[in-house]
């Protein structure tokens, strides 16, 4: 649909519609692809009568929120401040790209919880660069389902190429290039670094310019609760990336380590 020459208002009612409904169909067929994999490994494994659901969480409403809200670049401003379409192209894509891949992701953590035979999964990094928020979580390895565990794992930041993962077996996963217990070091080493009694000042700047860092946890009984961690809290995952950015330069030369 060509939008270029048409007034901001009617662009941003047509996008309104377009960008929500292509989430919704990309996202089913994703998350109905994904249902597909994993009923098809679990029988690999196991005999029975489980069957793998496909999940889509995408809210319209939300989204449309969300969609308006960022419109605002396609309109002159009363500052003067011109539009900028450009701008709202670059986020419009990764948007997309966002809650396309979502759907996949909430199928796989949904049937996890679900599966009788309780499997773990592991956050696994796909492209050619990992950011080192990803890192770390992508170093926990297979973590065994939990509503704790469950909750704090959900966060996938623009641009992302992580894929969620099940493991039946302990151990049984052999996948190229994933390295947990290397991720893991480099998490534990970042740690250590802002909880020393030495701690280096840049490495403690570097902490401290970043974003709070809220996690929710779904607990036992099915409530979520939340917690932000400030700027140089040892559990502020923004400020452990901040530190590894600068202490593996070579690992994230092209990688933002802040979650958006």
């Amino acid at each position: 649909m060509e939008l270029e020459g048409l007034p901001a208002a009617r662009q941003r009612d047509i996008l309104l519609d377009l960008l929500p409904a292509l989430c919704r169909k990309y996202g089913d067929i994703g998350s109905v692809a994904t249902a597909q994999w994993y009923d098809e490994l679990w029988h690999r494994w196991f005999d029975g009568d489980f069957e793998t659901q496909p999940i889509n969480g995408f809210d319209d409403e939300a989204a449309r929120g969300i969609i308006r809200a960022n419109a605002g670049l396609l309109f002159d401003k009363p500052d003067g401040t011109p539009a900028d379409p450009d701008k709202f192209l670059r986020w419009a894509n990764k948007f997309l790209d966002r809650n396309v891949k979502n759907p996949g992701r909430l199928t796989i953590q949904a049937n996890v919880q679900r599966d009788p035979h309780k499997p773990g999964y592991a956050r696994v990094p796909s492209g050619e660069h990992t950011c080192p928020f990803c890192l770390m979580l992508a170093g926990r390895g297979y973590i065994y389902a939990s509503a704790e565990t469950a909750g704090a794992d959900h966060d996938f930041h623009d641009d992302c190429d992580c894929e969620i993962v099940p493991e039946w077996d302990k151990g049984s996963n052999h996948i190229e290039g994933y390295d947990p217990d290397s991720y893991e070091r480099m998490y534990r080493q970042a740690r250590d670094a802002l909880e020393g009694r030495h701690a280096d000042p840049l490495l403690l700047e570097a902490a401290g310019n970043v974003s709070p860092y809220t996690v929710t946890i779904t607990q036992r009984n099915g409530k979520r609760r939340t917690h932000t961690y400030e700027p140089g809290n040892p559990n502020n995952l923004n400020s452990l990336a901040a530190i590894m950015r600068r202490q593996h330069p070579e690992f994230f030369r092209k990688a933002d380590g802040s979650i958006r």
